[in-house]
């Protein structure tokens, strides 16, 4: 989605008295009762990314770049950005006995970037919070409540892969493992089951999607997020068939590839960038498990930027996520992580299946934002021969390198400064080629 300023190898109690006992037996008979007649699950989704820029002539992360600008505003927004990384983690902590839930994505770029910037980020300070070591801050939080957040796999420099060249899909998708595993650990990699692709970009149904299905399953990946305007003939299904889709797990089969799909609930229905207040996303979750009419609960799944806007920034935790966990959750909607529900309530479940539109699609509909115009055709066609060649060559240096000058940032925004930072690295991977081929 859109941004501000813009190896691994597939994953393949104790006793008591009866009258001390009988507390905890009748609260796990309350939790049996509660999963049982649940209405329906609110489940909050962040995607955070942010890209890399030429800062005297290294590839720093924008975040930096923003910080340290000497435009106030923009340093501003840096500050609040980064805040915004580590809010997930801060608030998880803080709401702890409430038991909040969340899922994220993290592209590995950030995840890199945020490691690093460590260091940087530990005297920068937000309205008298020093925001420190983020990394370490979720690392603390898995290892306290590793039952609160979920996180989802993605591509390592958020590549917009309906138009990522196919050959470099498996490079994307293994060096953020590599990255997120190195950071947090096999055993907590192993735990990453979903899929989000950046921008929401879905390839074209049929081989091409297909193929990209097959890659992800054989990451380990078991489900994937889609927009909902991907489905088939979208504008002509009905409000309530739209609900129904979006509201339950589906699956999506072509060829003979198949994975489990979840939807993001459109912004229509509950827009999380925009605003919403905590009695909202209550009512329009019992309105939806009163449309969906199964015995399961409906599951809302709510996905947007984590920084980008002021809601993000500043609102979002404090006011509708804090508000929903302290005052509204209760017997009837609650909240739950994505593979924690599908586990529940649909394992060995026969899912139906939802088609896709041919042409594919991204969270604002089609693709003319990333394969329209003369500099995007264009810088499409220079990666693409320069992904054949550094996939010949093989070194892993200029593969990262290939895989970073696939940031989505570089052609979204359409803007000869972001051109240029896209540009600039694709003409120093020419350049390496060019020794490299010298030296052999």
């Amino acid at each position: 989605m859109g941004r501000w300023s813009k190896g691994r190898t597939p994953p393949s109690q104790g006793g008591g008295s009866g009258f001390e006992s009988r507390p905890v037996q009748f609260e796990l008979i309350s939790i049996l009762a509660q999963n049982l007649y649940m209405e329906a699950f609110w489940v909050p989704w962040l995607h955070m990314h942010q890209p890399l820029v030429w800062l005297d002539d290294k590839l720093e992360s924008n975040l930096k770049k923003m910080i340290l600008s000497q435009d106030s505003k923009e340093s501003w927004d840096g500050k609040l950005i980064a805040r915004a990384y580590k809010n997930p983690a801060k608030y998880i902590e803080r709401l702890s006995k409430f038991n909040p839930k969340i899922v994220l994505d993290f592209s590995g770029i950030l995840l890199e970037s945020l490691d690093k910037l460590s260091e940087f980020l530990k005297d920068v300070e937000v309205e008298g919070e020093k925001i420190g070591n983020i990394i370490e801050s979720y690392k603390n939080v898995l290892r306290k409540f590793p039952d609160s957040i979920e996180f989802a796999g993605s591509a390592y420099s958020h590549c917009y892969f309906p138009v990522t060249p196919e050959r470099d899909w498996k490079w994307q998708i293994r060096e953020w493992q590599n990255v997120f595993s190195s950071l947090f650990g096999k055993n907590h990699l192993k735990k990453v089951k979903g899929f989000w692709l950046p921008e929401m970009g879905t390839p074209s149904y049929g081989d091409k999607l297909s193929r990209l299905i097959k890659i992800l399953k054989d990451f380990g990946y078991e489900w994937i997020i889609l927009p909902i305007f991907s489905v088939n003939d979208y504008e002509k299904i009905s409000y309530e068939d739209r609900v129904r889709i979006f509201s339950k797990p589906n699956k999506i089969s072509i060829n003979d590839q198949e994975i489990t799909t979840l939807f993001s609930t459109p912004y229509y229905f509950l827009d999380q960038q925009a605003g919403m207040d905590a009695s909202y996303v209550y009512e329009q979750c019992l309105k939806a498990k009163k449309i969906l009419n199964l015995e399961k609960p409906a599951l809302i799944i709510t996905a947007s930027d984590g920084e980008n806007g002021n809601v993000m920034m500043n609102q979002f935790f404090p006011e509708t996520y804090t508000t929903f966990f302290t005052k509204f959750k209760d017997q009837s909607v609650s909240s739950i992580l994505v593979s924690e529900f599908l586990e529940k309530y649909y394992r060995g479940e026969k899912l139906e299946k939802v088609e896709l539109k041919l042409i594919g699609a991204s969270w604002v509909g089609g693709h003319e934002r990333w394969i329209w115009g003369e500099k995007r055709a264009s810088i499409a066609k220079k990666i693409d021969e320069l992904s054949e060649k550094v996939n010949e060559v093989g070194d892993e240096d200029l593969l990262k390198l290939l895989l970073i000058a696939e940031t989505s940032c570089y052609v979204y925004w359409g803007t000869d400064y972001w051109f240029s930072q896209g540009g600039r690295i694709l003409d120093v991977i020419e350049k390496r080629l060019k020794n490299f081929s010298k030296n052999f």
